[in-house]
């Protein structure tokens, strides 16, 4: 479970959100969901970047925190002069107040219990390197840019997708070409970015989160740069020295433990072993926190609930965090009938009428199961439900 708190960004009044496994957040357009989703998901890649280095990296210096996010999602124009964000897991809370630009975290009861994550935002936009063959060469905001080069990895590595959603569709990546292909139901070949707009939103997504639930896994271990490396050495000299040190030469035999070249001292077989654990789960990826922006676009209804169908089934394996941010009434329908027990839902909706200024709805599990009995009906009433 994670806590978000959003105050006064964006056309954000207020956000109060307890986020669970699987979570969607549904309203107008324009009434701050990209908003939301885009800052989960930053405080997220925070939480990480915290844990990994056992420092504040800089977000405690002035206004670096929001600067940062801004910068990276292009949404500067958002900051106002009294912005409030908090976040919270068990493993740490930090909040920054612009007000003041003051940043500040402390470690929860859970610190040493985080398991690395890969933090990843699908944008809306991403049929944009089905459109466009020199996407690689375009100047994007850092969001976009960081899932252009997860697709093209995602790609190159998964290189075939056969008849994905059940839709008689085929997809394979030539890497002479460095091109992306699709075979028809026809069996019709043709290049992604001559095949129709549902398919060019469509396989993107789906061979990006193919990657992130499943293959990211099957793949050796990749090579890291001397900045990380420095960074993994902190972080084993800190495990240590805050959870083993002192117990390290209390007993009668020592045994030393090498890991990243370094020797380390323990007292307890299970010391050791619990120390290399612990690591582990730092260095290796543990599961993926995804944050979907609108998987409904160009696709018909019945594809839409097949996706949803699919995604929870291919989340599960490595207890993924989903976060999804849509239109449609039948992806959210879907997810209200397939989704594990806890799913959240979420609604933006004015802080009056005729106001430009939005908050966020949490709905209770008996109002979840209200939506999904009213039904698209509901979206014809939506701000008399809400």
């Amino acid at each position: 479970m994670r806590h978000l708190v959003i105050r006064n960004f964006g056309p954000i009044v207020s956000a109060d959100l307890l986020l669970g496994q699987v979570n969607v957040l549904i309203g107008m357009q324009s009434s701050g969901k990209s908003c939301i989703l885009k800052t989960a998901c930053y405080c997220a890649w925070v939480e990480k970047r915290i844990e990994l280095s056992q420092r504040i990296n800089g977000f405690g210096t002035g206004s670096a925190f929001i600067d940062r996010m801004t910068d990276y999602y292009q949404m500067a124009g958002y900051v106002q002069p009294d912005t409030y964000i908090e976040y919270e897991t068990n493993h740490l809370h930090f909040s920054y107040n612009h007000s003041s630009k003051s940043f500040a975290m402390k470690w929860n009861s859970g610190h040493w219990n985080y398991r690395k994550a890969k933090v990843s935002y699908v944008p809306a936009d991403r049929n944009l390197v089905a459109a466009i063959p020199q996407w690689s060469s375009l100047s994007m905001d850092g969001n976009m840019i960081e899932f252009m080069s997860d697709w093209d990895k995602a790609r190159k590595f998964v290189k075939h997708e056969d008849d994905f959603l059940g839709l008689g569709l085929s997809y394979s990546y030539d890497s002479q070409s460095n091109s992306d292909n699709v075979r028809l139901e026809n069996g019709i070949p043709l290049k992604l970015r001559e095949s129709s707009s549902g398919i060019q939103s469509l396989l993107p997504m789906y061979v990006h989160l193919d990657y992130l639930t499943q293959r990211q896994y099957e793949e050796d271990g990749a090579k890291i740069s001397y900045e990380q490396r420095d960074e993994r050495k902190n972080l084993l000299s800190t495990i240590y020295a805050n959870l083993y040190k002192k117990n390290a030469t209390q007993g009668n035999e020592v045994q030393y433990v090498t890991v990243e070249g370094i020797d380390y001292a323990f007292s307890e077989d299970k010391h050791a072993k619990r120390f290399q654990s612990t690591y582990r789960r730092y260095v290796n990826v543990d599961h993926s926190e995804i944050f979907l922006e609108e998987p409904e676009d160009n696709l018909f209804p019945t594809t839409q609930c097949q996706f949803v169908n699919w995604i929870l089934d291919k989340i599960a394996s490595h207890n993924d965090m989903l976060f999804v941010a849509t239109h449609s009434p039948y992806v959210l329908n879907q997810f209200i009938k397939m989704a594990p027990k806890g799913l959240s839902v979420m609604f933006t909706h004015r802080v009056a009428k005729d106001c430009r200024a939005f908050t966020v709805r949490q709905l209770s599990e008996e109002e979840v199961h209200e939506v999904y009995d009213n039904g698209v009906d509901m979206f014809f009433n939506f701000e008399m439900y809400v």
